[in-house]
């Protein structure tokens, strides 16, 4: 395994598959450790598309949008469906916030979500102003490798085009209206400390979603790439109890 590729990979196994999505301005890369290990301890089918946009330059992110990134999602995990008999989402920052809305967008496509330091649109007043103040053709200073491993990096993007600004903003935020609707069991991941998504998204997730099977899990150890942190065994194994408790399908 090269922790340094940014190239998607897809892990073939049983008959549980596994879609991990990275998350805004970053790469499968960041989920690559999460997603060899799952496979490794399950045996699951574990696959990591790459979002439009992302992996090549910032320009090429600027000509894209909330649909093209949640498109990609769409395709991998139609794909996915047809391999599996019963396919998780789970997802980083804004991958999370994807597998939340192909849940209650596709819930016959998918089972169950996991979501580590998802967003839901909970953004703090800098966040918000940004929003409107950063010029729409211009570029702002990127938001990766918040880890708090003094020797792990996040491969990303170091400036975001202003105007993707936009667009996470009206996926994140109708993403989190749309909570109510969503039925499937959940497992909700969430740095203690995080510097790019407030904590307090893992709250929301939790109070408004329609699941009546929901647990929240603080990550201690890490920041918001906490995939590859201080906590990303923990992480991957919350994932294969999580799986484990749904029974067998």
């Amino acid at each position: 395994m090269d922790d340094e590729s940014c190239e998607p990979f897809d892990l073939a196994g049983n008959s549980t598959g596994v879609l991990l999505l990275h998350g805004f301005t970053s790469t499968p890369q960041s989920v690559r450790h999460v997603g060899h290990e799952l496979h490794a301890r399950t045996g699951f089918t574990v696959t990591a598309p790459l979002l439009a946009g992302h992996g090549t330059s910032p320009e090429d992110l600027a000509r894209t949008g909330h649909r093209d990134w949640i498109a990609s999602a769409e395709t991998a995990l139609h794909a996915l469906r047809q391999r599996a008999s019963r396919v998780i989402v789970a997802g980083l920052s804004l991958g999370g916030t994807i597998a939340l809305n192909l849940a209650v967008r596709h819930p016959q496509h998918v089972d169950a979500i996991a979501t580590i330091n998802g967003s839901t649109g909970i953004y703090r007043p800098d966040q918000a102003r940004a929003v409107f103040d950063a010029p729409s053709d211009g570029y702002c200073a990127g938001i990766g490798s918040d880890i708090r491993h003094s020797e792990r990096r996040e491969i990303s993007y170091d400036r975001i085009p202003t105007s993707t600004l936009h667009e996470r903003f009206l996926l994140t935020t109708a993403t989190g209206l749309m909570l109510p609707l969503l039925r499937q069991p959940l497992l909700v991941m969430q740095s203690r400390v995080d510097h790019v998504v407030e904590p307090d998204n893992a709250y929301r997730i939790v109070r408004e979603c329609g699941s009546t099977e929901v647990r929240l899990r603080w990550l201690a150890n890490s920041f918001h790439v906490a995939t590859l942190d201080h906590d990303r065994d923990l992480i991957v194994e919350e994932l294969k109890r999580f799986v484990a408790e749904l029974g067998p399908r």
